[in-house]
């Protein structure tokens, strides 16, 4: 299963380079990391791929707290977490961080 994540600055309108996301999966009764990676210099994740049988629901987790910080930012938020019931393959996940918010959409058919 290919996720498609592309993640932009809105304080700069740039896209978010090197920032450490996890895609974590619930289990008992806490968060399970099932995969993590970086941005790229285009802000999109390398299309982390995850079993077939990899149910959902998922928790995407962006730490953004060291990447505003080393922007000279203070971030009102250290992460932003975003639940989802499940991963469509031909979806992509735009997300617009800026330290104090951002916003998620989802793109595709």
């Amino acid at each position: 299963m290919k996720l498609g994540v592309c993640v932009s600055d809105g304080t700069n309108g740039q896209p978010v380079d090197g920032l450490m996301i996890r895609i974590e999966r619930p289990r008992l009764d806490e968060w399970e990391t099932v995969w993590r990676g970086l941005t790229g210099t285009d802000g999109r994740l390398d299309r982390p791929s995850l079993p077939e049988d990899t149910p959902g629901p998922f928790r995407l987790v962006l730490e953004t707290a060291r990447y505003f910080t080393t922007l000279g930012m203070r971030p009102f938020y250290s992460h932003i977490a975003v639940a989802f019931s499940e991963w469509e393959t031909d979806r992509e996940i735009p997300i617009m961080i800026a330290p104090h918010g951002y916003a998620v959409c989802a793109v595709g058919p």
